[in-house]
């Protein structure tokens, strides 16, 4: 995911629209970053398909959450704008890229996609 992660450091997003790249914001893409994506598109491409291949979801039963604790009791949990989705045994996915979260609201994200998903 090497290419995502320079678009992601550069504080883009990628997605594919039609058969070509999408970024956004355009406000940050620069030259260097267009000059990026011509010599990377293949890369960027690949990625993306592989990031965004669809498993078939499947149906798991919820337990009941625990009551979270008052806020005063827990300990501030670290926010961070990018985290690794990893699924079977540690195998990169994807990252997400984005607004600061925590550990378990990005455990969340990727569990909506992928049920079996873990963070880095």
């Amino acid at each position: 995911m090497a290419a995502l992660d320079y678009l992601c450091r550069a504080g883009l997003v990628a997605e594919i629209n039609g058969d070509g790249l999408r970024l956004r914001p355009v406000e940050r893409i620069t030259d260097a970053v267009r000059q990026f994506v011509r010599d990377h598109r293949a890369q960027l491409l690949a990625e993306l398909i592989a990031a965004n291949d669809a498993q078939p979801l499947q149906a798991t039963a919820a337990a009941p959450a625990p009551a979270p604790a008052p806020a005063a009791e827990r300990p501030a949990e670290a926010r961070r704008n990018a985290w690794t989705i990893t699924r079977g045994g540690n195998k990169p996915v994807c990252t997400i890229c984005g607004a600061p979260m925590t550990r378990d609201e990005a455990l969340a994200e990727a569990r909506w996609r992928w049920p079996d998903a873990d963070i880095e």
